[in-house]
């Protein structure tokens, strides 16, 4: 039997923790952990967490059902789509995902792309809540649209600015293209990985939260 080689470079954590009071979109309530149950209180034998907050808290995925009102939810979504290959690209602009800059990145058909931007040089999830973030540009999302890539990732919150964000949902998710939301891209390089991206599988939900692990090729 030939022998088999496995790689050994470990996995990578880039999705967010999830704790009482993180940072959260505006108009979405706070996340709330708390103790249901707690050994020593009330006669309970276990502890058992209570968690309030929405399918887009940290690190999370977006389904087409979140800007469509007949679309897929995100248990629906192929998992092939978030598992297998993937690009690290590092984008310079300080403002805004550009066409001008993604344009002579050789991308292709059935691509996962993880944007990593200034938003990921300080761990924004300890962090207030800001505007001021790097996000998509209309013109370079309808570019990765056009380019048919499996799925998009991006170092904070949402995908675009409080400007362009319904229509860039909606060109990229109209699409079938998966949204990863929320990637903890501090001290990861521009390069090829491995991903693996497990949203939970929430029957009729726009969204699901995810443990995303990379590994270096």
């Amino acid at each position: 039997m030939e022998e088999q080689h496995y790689k050994t470079e470990k996995w990578i954590d880039v999705s967010a923790t999830i704790f009482d009071g993180m940072v959260r979109w505006p108009t979405d309530p706070a996340v709330h952990i708390y103790k249901a149950e707690e050994i020593g209180k009330d006669g309970a034998e276990a502890n058992v967490t209570g968690i309030s907050t929405t399918a887009h808290v940290g690190t999370h995925v977006d389904a087409p059902l979140h800007f469509y009102k007949d679309g897929a939810d995100v248990a629906s979504i192929g998992l092939d789509k978030l598992v297998g290959h993937a690009r690290v690209i590092e984008i310079k602009d300080k403002e805004k995902i550009s066409l001008e800059e993604i344009k002579d990145i050789p991308i292709e058909k059935g691509d996962r792309i993880l944007f990593r931007t200034r938003n990921s040089d300080a761990d924004w999830t300890n962090k207030p809540f800001t505007e001021d973030y790097v996000y998509l540009s209309t013109e370079a999302a309808n570019y990765l649209v056009s380019k048919e890539v499996n799925c998009i990732g991006v170092d904070y919150l949402s995908l675009g600015s409080k400007e362009n964000d319904p229509e860039v949902h909606r060109a990229v998710l109209g699409a079938s293209i998966v949204i990863i939301e929320g990637l903890v891209l501090k001290d990861i390089l521009a390069g090829e990985y491995e991903m693996i991206c497990l949203p939970l599988k929430i029957k009729d939900s726009d969204g699901g939260p995810a443990r995303v692990i990379i590994r270096k090729i």
